[in-house]
């Protein structure tokens, strides 16, 4: 869609809820102002606003969006797209930059609408789409859009599969770019948190060169920088206890204990059976740590301690609450009128996000037998095979098992790099009559993950082992380790294309009673496709022809992924779009748009053979279904008075599963978030996990290739909205939406959570590989494959509000907002008629939390040339994640000061933040603002969340703000 940006003064007023987002003075709505559009069109320019192809003169219509401009965006202290755009009531869902911190981010933040998963929600640059980032969802990375250099935001926030294609069903976030502009301006911004960690600074210039009207051209030029310094989980009361967290709830003390018995000085697990027992139908379980046994401590690492027979590590200490960042973003943009009916454009727009993220040491278990290790089986295995009178023998299934961490390497740290390369152009006639217009797309955007620390080569550190220089079991040798460490190689690099071609016709069919009927038509072209790279060591061990020859084949990267496979794929869409504007009375409209899409078979540039030894590759080929459908959309807008609009719509959309979806080989995604007890009763395969002493096991992640009903079929949604706006004078003005989206067949891109897997073994144990060799260690475990899947139902369903009031002071207007999300329904299946589960207000299966209410109110006063803004933001309480008393993570402190291991679900706080900002406008060129954010220091509430974002814990960085309260400064200069 190609949008038009010279807008009247109408435009703050936007169709159907333009509301500025409760951030500033909510704009009043059109409704009120229908005499003066009529007598005025002749001098208004016709736009297209997001969720309509149909060019008109603005005012209220039938679908809810919400609008911020730049005035609104300047007020919110954003210093970024992603902390714009997150803040917002209608925002849950969304991947953050704190799930980079060994939480499957890998530097990516997105949009999400409703708490609809990101995928559904469409992000589009001036009316396009961009190429999406990310392996499991791919969505658009929103750091790779430079905030400086957009005029408004456009937010809808209904379903529009019917206009814009199958990836809309939640909504749609555009972003529209600064035009037609002649002056310059440039800015420079500071933060600086009260307490230490977190400073962020950013500044930027634009200026514009010729006027479009009156020089028939237009080029602008912008550039911004920005960077954010790590916040340590150290620097922070609330995490850096880490996973050993004393708290109180109820009267009672308890203690949650989220450590890993992965550790250095290392721990022995050893499971044995009886000679009397040769095939090890009653297992013996040894856990010790040889270092405690001969120095009666776990050394001198803080964040290592003793438990019962072992030592464990406290992980969670040692990572960050926000990583490290900084872009760099160009913009050129150059409009020319060709003649009186016809306008050209390109646009260039080129970024560079840097994300540097660290977290704990490489948690490293390995199998130890007499040919793997001699040395360190006779030293540390039979002595106590010896004292226990057990052996471990091929028919008994017993085996040893070091659980290490790589703390001598120093925590794991990956340089995430996205480049963007996104250039569109496009141009729009009139001819006979027919609005014509035509847009090329073509973009690109490349991340690369590289190891900047803490991470290893496996054959050398299996080497320095091997030779004793290095003893894992003792912690002797720790200088040695730096030897076999890998810094500045390039691990994976990941490259996604997206280009299209767009056009379109508009045409006036005739005079209706309410004005003139228009018919718009349109077709696009889409290719995309989508590439990961990976380094030979990541290759390695995956039974797969890509893996390396000889001794590199076995080898891998001590805290990193293996047994990686490369990936190419490709597939073509083409659809047909439609929209009739029937303006059936002065008081009722109704709108009705269609759209056809087909999509081919995903071409799959890597397929292997799975089954047969050796994995040998297969020619390529098109694997999965094609997928085709029709849907479309019916809205109506009534205004019986002016100062009164009710609107409603209903229409139907669907989503085809991603390229990863379809042709990913089945690869080892590393090892589960959580640790469980043996889910079988086959111990010995468990790799030491009891009830007492629950362990990681591995996952494997893989994409479903079959067609017909094997295969994976599309989602299909159904979505509407009700709602009205009412402005009855004095200032006031009000809006509701009542929502609702119903998605069937939803595609579960990431499978079967891994705590549902292990909370429900026997109904998925078609999901389990058990037992299963450990790539990396060598050792015996248990594997839970992700592999996407229809599963069943998703509902969504709510009320969005806004409300706004200008009032008339002794010292200067005040303006007032209130605006948010109230979420009735959401829930969803794992599998067709399976069990209907819910995040609502609780920490759900799928390892998210969707919040009852989030809203925001602001109070804007303006006196002479100071304006001071006020805001409060507000998410309601949910349930906790639950411990089962099996796992023992939550421990209830007794009267004698012991611990008992008990079921816990806790209840996490509501949060509210309050955030001040006050400008000064020093002369029409020159103005300066300053803010507080979280003006009153309030912390997040406990949360013992361990899985779905990073590695942190105390509380979930997904939601809250770590930082603190945190005083920034701007000045701006036009010239």
């Amino acid at each position: 869609m190609m949008m038009e940006t010279i807008m009247s003064r109408s435009l703050r007023m936007m169709f159907s809820g333009g509301v500025a987002l409760g951030i500033g003075i909510l704009a009043q709505p059109a409704i009120a102002q229908q005499s003066t559009d009529t007598t005025t069109a002749q001098q208004v320019q016709r736009v297209e606003i997001t969720g309509s192809s149909i060019k008109r003169i603005v005012k209220e219509g039938a679908l809810p969006v919400q609008v911020l401009t730049q005035a609104d965006i300047k007020k919110t202290g954003a210093t970024s797209v992603t902390d714009l755009i997150q803040n917002l009531p209608a925002m849950q869902g969304f991947a953050t930059a704190s799930t980079s911190v060994n939480g499957g981010g890998g530097g990516v933040t997105n949009a999400a609408l409703h708490a609809l998963p990101a995928q559904y929600t469409l992000v589009l640059l001036d009316g396009v789409r961009l190429a999406p980032q990310g392996t499991t969802n791919p969505t658009v990375n929103l750091e790779s859009i430079p905030l400086d250099a957009i005029e408004r935001v456009e937010i809808l926030t209904d379903g529009a599969s019917a206009l814009y294609g199958s990836d809309a069903i939640a909504g749609v976030v555009n972003f529209i770019l600064k035009k037609n502009k002649t002056d310059g301006d440039a800015y420079v911004t500071g933060q600086d948190p009260q307490h230490s960690g977190g400073r962020s600074w950013s500044a930027g210039i634009s200026k514009g060169f010729g006027d479009l009207d009156k020089d028939n051209y237009n080029v602008l030029l912008s550039y911004s920088h920005d960077e954010q310094k790590a916040l340590e989980a150290s620097q922070r009361s609330f995490s850096a206890q880490g996973g050993k967290i004393p708290f109180s709830a109820n009267g009672q003390n308890y203690i949650f204990n989220q450590t890993s018995i992965n550790n250095a000085p290392a721990n022995l697990v050893i499971n044995s059976a009886l000679p009397s027992d040769p095939n090890g139908l009653n297992p013996i379980t040894s856990e010790s740590n040889p270092y405690l046994i001969a120095n009666g401590n776990c050394g001198s690492n803080a964040n290592s301690y003793v438990h019962n027979t072992t030592c464990r590590f406290n992980y969670s200490a040692t990572v960050q609450d926000i990583p490290s960042s900084q872009r760099d973003s160009g913009l050129a943009k150059a409009t020319f009128n060709i003649n009186e009916n016809t306008t050209a454009w390109a646009t260039m727009l080129v970024s560079r996000y840097a994300m540097t993220a660290q977290y704990a040491p490489s948690a490293q278990p390995f199998g130890i037998t007499p040919q793997s290790y001699p040395s360190l089986y006779s030293t540390y295995v039979q002595p106590v095979l010896n004292a226990t009178g057990t052996q471990i023998t091929a028919a008994n299934g017993g085996n040893a098992t070091a659980y290490f961490r790589t703390v001598g390497m120093g925590g794991r740290t990956d340089d995430y790099q996205t480049d963007a390369h996104h250039f569109s152009a496009g141009i729009s006639s009139t001819v006979a009559g027919w609005d014509l217009n035509g847009v090329l797309t073509i973009s690109n955007s490349v991340e690369k993950d590289t190891s900047a620390g803490g991470y290893g080569n496996f054959n050398e550190f299996n080497a320095l082992v091997a030779s004793g220089a290095y003893d894992p079991f003792m912690n002797t040798g720790v200088a040695a380790l730096q030897g076999a460490e890998i810094t500045g190689q390039l691990l994976q690099k990941n490259t996604s294309n997206d280009n299209t071609i767009k056009v379109g016709a508009q045409h006036n069919l005739f005079e209706m009673q309410g004005g003139m009927s228009i018919i718009s038509l349109g077709a696009d072209f889409q290719h995309t496709s989508f590439q990961e790279q990976y380094n030979p060591l990541l290759l390695a061990n995956s039974g797969y022809a890509s893996q390396p020859a000889g001794a590199a084949g076995t080898n891998s990267v001590l805290g990193g992924s293996t047994a990686q496979a490369p990936f190419f794929a490709s597939r073509n869409n083409e659809g047909l779009f439609g929209e009739w504007l029937l303006p059936i009375t002065k008081t009722l409209e109704g709108n009705i748009a269609g759209r056809y899409d087909s999509y081919s078979k995903v071409y799959s540039g890597y397929i292997f053979e799975t089954t047969a030894l050796g994995g040998a590759q297969l020619p390529n080929a098109d694997v999965g279904n094609s997928f085709s459908k029709a849907t479309y959309k019916l809205s109506l807008r009534f205004t019986p008075i002016d100062s009164l609009l009710f609107r409603g719509s209903y229409g139907t959309g669907f989503k085809a599963p991603s390229l990863l979806d379809i042709a990913q080989t089945p690869t080892y995604a590393n090892s589960t978030a959580g640790t469980y007890a043996c889910p079988f009763n086959t111990p010995a395969s468990c790799s030491g996990g009891t009830a007492a002493n629950p362990v990681q096991y591995d996952l494997l992640q893989s994409g479903n290739p079959n067609n017909g009903s094997s295969g994976l079929k599309a989602e299909d949604s159904t979505q509407w909205t009700l709602g009205f706006r009412v402005e009855p004078g004095f200032g006031l003005t009000a809006g509701l939406d009542l929502w609702n989206v119903k998605i069937t067949n939803q595609v579960l891109a990431a499978g079967i959570p891994e705590q549902v897997g292990f909370a429900n073994p026997q109904l998925y144990s078609y999901l389990f590989v058990n037992p299963y060799q450990d790539p990396v260690g060598h050792y015996t475990t248990i594997a839970f494959n992700q592999v996407p899947l229809n599963g069943g139902v998703a509902n969504y369903q709510g009320i969005d509000w806004d409300f706004a009031e200008k009032l008339k002071t002794p010292v200067g207007p005040l303006a007032l907002a209130w605006n948010g999300t109230y979420m009735l329904k959401q829930n969803y299946t794992f599998q067709t008629n399976g069990p209907v589960l819910t995040d609502l207000g609780a920490f759900g299966p799928d390892n998210s939390v969707v919040f009852r209410v989030q809203m925001r109110a602001i109070a804007s006063l303006t006196t002479g040339n100071f304006t001071n803004n006020l805001s409060a933001n507000y998410k309601t309480g949910y349930q906790d994640q639950n411990y089962p008393v099996t796992d023992g993570s939550v421990q209830v402190v007794n009267a004698d000061g012991s611990t008992t291991a008990v079921n816990y679900t806790g209840h996490v706080g509501s949060y509210t933040t309050f955030d001040w900002q006050g400008r000064y406008d020093y002369s029409k060129v020159l103005n300066f603002t300053a803010g507080i954010k979280n003006l009153f220091d309030k912390n997040p509430p406990l949360s013992l969340v361990n899985a779905g974002g990073g590695n942190q814990v105390g509380y979930d960085g997904r939601y809250t703000d770590p930082l603190g309260r945190a005083f920034y400064l701007t000045g701006h200069y036009k010239f």
